[in-house]
């Protein structure tokens, strides 16, 4: 399945089958043998599934595409809460974190051939992925994990020349990663791209020389990206000209936050957003007596925004569960975040879980993160974290 995700539909959704199929056969055979544990993400996934399901049964606009919605966020959470009960090996844990990383180079080659070289496309996009925002939420995390992968071998003393080559290799597999997001041009993206690799270096440098090269290293190909006015930069040159520095998307959340109206509590349902109308919009302002103007308006097809497609799907309740989530997620990371920095193999594991909580709520603050492909990954490497750690805890 890890394979499949970012290159081929079809067999991602078989192996993905498979796999939650045979996860769940091991839990109920696990129950059955009375070694049942459970943790508090065992409780943080299940109230994820179970206030979806409530939103989903009372949508606010019924019998549209909410359990279609409900099906791609259970299909994400059930896969990094089966990982994160499951218990491996070192090697295990290892060999799965590269692969994740190692199975994103194909599909992003031969996006970059058929955006550059061919022309097939007129942006760059990961196969399985899609659309070039999409696409570049999943290069962020990635990038961030390709990153602490590098950054686990740098500086080890006594290095052979096969441990210098691998570092090498990382050093070049992480830049192509951190390029790729500029030829990408999602601009939310490669600015939490940078950001994410600032705090990789400042937190997981193992020196100084090391923090300050890293940081120097981004900042100069960020300079420089800005003084040859690249495509990103001069794309942003051209909303800020053109007075659309958010390319409307302060337009698309009043759309969400009036429509959040509608169904406060539960929301109106999953991947039902599109089908908000504009007279729906004008009925709800001036049922409050307010006049109604449809130039404050701009409808896509969803929030771009994580928080408000929670508040206008999922309501309050899928808003505050949305927070509480984050929360959990950078608590757990802050309070192993020290025993992370004393192991090699941690530390990387530590990276991925990082970068998909950075790129999921950081660029979730101008596009909906966490669904589909890129909602799997990230879910990937917090089960894959969490599992690491709670296997550590009884080896310890």
């Amino acid at each position: 399945m890890i394979v499949f995700l970012p290159s081929f539909e079809a067999p991602k959704n078989i192996f993905l089958l498979l796999y939650l199929v045979a996860r769940i056969l091991t839990e109920f055979l696990t129950f059955n043998q009375k070694k049942f544990h459970w943790s508090y993400w065992d409780s943080m996934f299940l109230t994820i599934v179970v206030t979806a399901l409530l939103s989903t049964i009372f949508a606010g606009m019924p019998y549209l595409e909410e359990w279609r919605g409900y099906k791609v966020l259970l299909t994400s959470i059930l896969t990094g809460w089966l990982l994160s009960r499951a218990r491996y090996t070192k090697e295990h844990y290892q060999f799965l974190f590269k692969l994740i990383v190692l199975s994103t180079l194909p599909p992003l080659i031969w996006g970059l051939y058929e955006y550059l070289v061919i022309h097939s496309r007129v942006s760059l996009e990961i196969h399985s992925v899609g659309h070039v925002n999409h696409s570049a939420i999943y290069l962020v995390m990635i990038f961030g994990a390709a990153l602490g992968w590098f950054l686990s071998t740098l500086n080890i003393k006594k290095e052979t020349l096969q441990k210098k080559s691998q570092t090498i290799m990382l050093g070049m597999l992480s830049l192509l990663f951190f390029i790729s997001l500029i030829i990408g041009m999602s601009r939310g993206a490669f600015g939490i791209g940078v950001i994410l690799g600032l705090s990789l270096f400042i937190l997981l440098g193992k020196n100084k020389k090391i923090r300050l090269i890293g940081i120097a290293s981004i900042i100069g190909i960020l300079l420089l990206a800005i003084f040859l006015k690249i495509n990103i930069v001069q794309k942003q040159i051209n909303n800020s000209k053109a007075n659309n520095l958010l390319s409307y998307r302060e337009l698309v959340w009043n759309v969400s936050l009036e429509a959040s109206r509608h169904s406060p509590l539960l929301g109106i349902g999953m991947s039902n957003f599109h089908f908000i109308s504009l007279d729906q919009l004008k009925q709800s302002v001036e049922g409050r007596g307010e006049t109604f103007d449809a130039e404050k308006y701009y409808f896509q097809g969803h929030s771009h925004n994580l928080y408000l497609s929670a508040l206008v799907e999922r309501g309050i309740v899928g808003l505050i569960v949305t927070f509480i989530f984050m929360l959990a997620w950078m608590t757990s990371l802050i309070k192993t975040f020290g025993r992370a920095k004393r192991s090699s193999e941690e530390s990387f594991l530590w990276a991925g879980s990082f970068s998909a909580w950075v790129a999921t709520f950081g660029i979730g603050l101008v596009n909906t993160t966490f669904h589909h492909e890129h909602a799997i990954l990230a879910c990937l490497f917090l089960g894959l974290y969490v599992s690491y750690k709670n296997s550590a805890k009884k080896i310890l």
